[in-house]
């Protein structure tokens, strides 16, 4: 049965598939745009499969006989940043007597202060609410 691909490891190719030229963005700061995008997308990939593995004791594709809990897909998240939207597949855990709740997701899934902060100024400063695409 072949190994399935980590999300950590896809965001880590499309990182280097950027590095390498394959990119569809243009000018120098689009490039960079995404640059940012994708190295923080999978930082925060790593991060949440590596919480996982800790609450689990394990591993992926590592069995152990006599614990409780098994990995159990992702749901698609989004982070909402002054930076732009990130994307990342979160980790579900069943099987469990507690449910399994990232703490680390729990804590960054709510759109930044510093967002939040940019959307009031843009409105002081003249723009109307259509000219702000917050969503």
């Amino acid at each position: 049965m072949p190994e399935r691909i980590a999300p950590s490891e896809q965001k880590a190719q499309e990182l280097r598939t950027m590095l390498h030229g394959q990119s569809e963005a243009q000018s120098g700061e689009e490039l960079l745009s995404l640059l940012v995008r994708l190295s923080t997308e999978r930082v925060l990939q790593e991060a949440l499969e590596q919480e996982q593995a800790e609450a689990l004791g394990r591993g992926r594709y590592v069995r152990r006989e006599g614990t409780s809990g098994y990995r159990n897909a992702y749901e698609s998240g989004t982070l909402k940043t002054a930076e732009g939207v990130l994307r990342v597949q979160v980790p579900q855990v069943r099987g469990r007597e507690a449910p399994y709740q990232s703490r680390l997701w729990s804590q960054v899934a709510s759109t930044s202060d510093i967002l939040k902060r940019l959307i009031v100024e843009m409105y002081a400063g003249g723009m109307s609410q259509r000219d702000i695409e917050y969503g």
